[in-house]
């Protein structure tokens, strides 16, 4: 192979491996099974059943933070409509395993988190904006569980 034609192969490999790396983060291109509240819906904690985990290592995922398993697409895609009543919006999952969750918000920020509750992870967004909410319920390892993601407004007490 002469010079020229391995730096055109260097070069055709550095343009492919972002793309391949890119294929083991988790995407929202296709919707998760919807789910759809307002403020006031979640007055009531609304929970939904899953299977946590999922064969997308997250800390190989650069876009996105965190570490553990995921699915590909979002488990679950919340349309929310806040009411112009500025609450914050809670997401819990409990499950028979480590679990973690990962969020991309309605206004297109990553929220990761892992053991707030003992083993089970809390993503809460205070002044939560209404649009879409893609949810991910992973776990710490490859392995999977069954687990309930709940949805629930939480009221924040100012100290005065």
């Amino acid at each position: 192979m002469n010079t020229f034609s391995k730096a055109a192969a260097v070069g055709l490999f550095a343009l492919a491996a972002p793309a391949a790396a890119s294929a083991a983060c988790p995407t929202y291109a296709q919707p998760g099974a919807p789910l759809s509240y307002t403020a006031e819906t979640v007055w009531t904690p609304q929970s939904s059943t899953v299977i946590a985990g999922g064969d997308q290592d997250l800390s190989t995922c650069a876009e996105v933070p965190g570490a553990g398993y995921v699915i590909e697409t979002p488990d679950f895609t919340l349309a929310y409509d806040a009411l112009n009543m500025g609450r914050a919006l809670e997401f819990r999952v409990t499950g028979s395993c480590d679990t973690v969750l990962l969020v991309n918000s309605a206004s297109g920020e990553w929220l990761f988190n892992d053991d707030t509750n003992e083993m089970h992870p809390v993503v809460r967004i205070n002044n939560a904006p209404s649009g879409q909410y893609d949810l991910w319920v992973g776990t710490f390892g490859p392995e999977t569980c069954e687990a309930t993601l709940t949805v629930e407004i939480v009221l924040i007490r100012r100290h005065a």
